[in-house]
């Protein structure tokens, strides 16, 4: 078998070590997602409550009309 020759292993490490710099790493991966997800949970609840409100709103504005 064989051997290859050293130099042909430098771009392939050299290719690994820039995409470690420009990748984040797992941990960071994970948090971002974390922080995205609690956004929508927050944003979810938040437009629930704007609903209800809205939506007690428009009863009183019936319910107000139909006692005149």
């Amino acid at each position: 078998m064989a051997q290859r020759p050293v130099a042909l292993y430098w771009p392939l490490d050299a290719l690994q070590v820039v995409l470690a710099w420009l990748l984040p790493s797992g941990a960071v991966v994970v948090g971002a997602l974390g922080q995205f997800m609690l956004a929508l949970v927050l944003l979810a609840i938040g437009f629930g409550v704007w609903l209800r409100l809205w939506r007690s709103r428009k009863r009183r504005r019936v319910a107000s009309r139909s006692a005149r």
